[in-house]
C-alpha cells in the first residue's frame, strides 16, 4: 500500500491508499470513529474497479496523524488477541 496526502490541515486530513480496496480503510474509519476526539472519519472510493480509496479525518484536539496511529495501534492489538485465539 502506497499513502499519498491529498490534503493536509490543522485538524483535518485526506489521504489516498493506494492499492487497497475496502476492507482495510473500512476497518480504519470503524476504529477512528471508536476515538471521542476524531469528529469526522469516512473513506470513498470513486469508481469500485478504478478508483484507490480516499480516507479523511477530522479531529477536534490531537492531528488527524495521532489518530490514525492510535487507531493502527488498537487494530494491531485486537489482530495479536485474534492470533492468540486460533492458538488455542
Amino acid at each position: 500500500m502506497k499513502v499519498k496526502v491529498l490534503k493536509k490541515e490543522k485538524n483535518f486530513l485526506e489521504l489516498m491508499l493506494e492499492g487497497e480496496e475496502h476492507s482495510f480503510p473500512n476497518l480504519l474509519r470503524e476504529t477512528l470513529l471508536e476515538d471521542e476526539d476524531v469528529e469526522f472519519a469516512s473513506y470513498v472510493i470513486e469508481h469500485p474497479q478504478l478508483g484507490n480509496p480516499r480516507l479523511i479525518v477530522r479531529t477536534k484536539k490531537k492531528t488527524p496523524e495521532e489518530a490514525i496511529k492510535n487507531a493502527v495501534k488498537k487494530i494491531e492489538k485486537k489482530v495479536a488477541e485474534f492470533e492468540k485465539l486460533l492458538k488455542k
